[in-house]
């Protein structure tokens, strides 16, 4: 019968919620540094055991997003280690560094956009929340939804490009509106 050589550390169930809340963080992080990169599930499972074994040096009430970040860049750095050997087009350290170091600041700014895209959405015709729902949840081709509605795929794509743009400059108009108000 199997037996454990060594106990697993007991985690909190404040940990195991922020682990769960920042899994989206995580994985958006890797991809920023390796983008392309076709091992970033295998990445962000490295990097959640090793938070898991971790999880007695994180004290909880800190930043987790930042322990979380600092644990997937040491694992992103291993990868290119491992992929530098195996003859892959690597970034220098230097640069890997300014990527990571950017990529954290801008999701910051991505959270701090979000709610704003759910009021913009909001303001958007029901059919074109249809088709953006569609095209970024629904995780099936745009070629489903033309046949559905009797649109061309070539008109939804020129309709998803002007909603990107109209949620795009309604979000800027929300976020100048706040900092004008602060």
């Amino acid at each position: 019968m199997f037996q454990r050589k060594s106990k697993s550390p007991q985690p909190s169930a404040e940990f195991v919620c922020l682990l769960t809340e920042y899994q989206a963080d995580l994985w958006a992080y890797i991809i920023a540094q390796l983008p392309g990169c076709q091992d970033v599930a295998d990445i962000l499972q490295k990097t959640n055991l090793a938070l898991w074994t971790k999880q007695d040096q994180f004290e909880l009430g800190t930043n987790f997003k930042a322990w979380a970040f600092r644990v997937a860049r040491f694992e992103v750095l291993a990868y290119l280690k491992k992929s530098k050997r195996g003859s892959w087009l690597v970034f220098r350290e230097e640069l890997a560094e300014t990527i990571a170091s950017e990529s954290a600041d801008e999701m910051d700014s991505s959270m701090e956009r979000l709610p704003y895209l759910d009021a913009c959405m909001q303001q958007l015709r029901p059919e074109d929340q249809q088709l953006l729902k569609h095209r970024y949840q629904a995780n099936a081709p745009l070629e489903d939804y033309a046949q559905k509605t009797g649109r061309s795929v070539s008109s939804l794509s020129v309709t998803l490009y002007r909603l990107r743009a109209a949620l795009r400059s309604c979000i800027k108009e929300k976020l100048q509106e706040e900092r004008g108000n602060a």
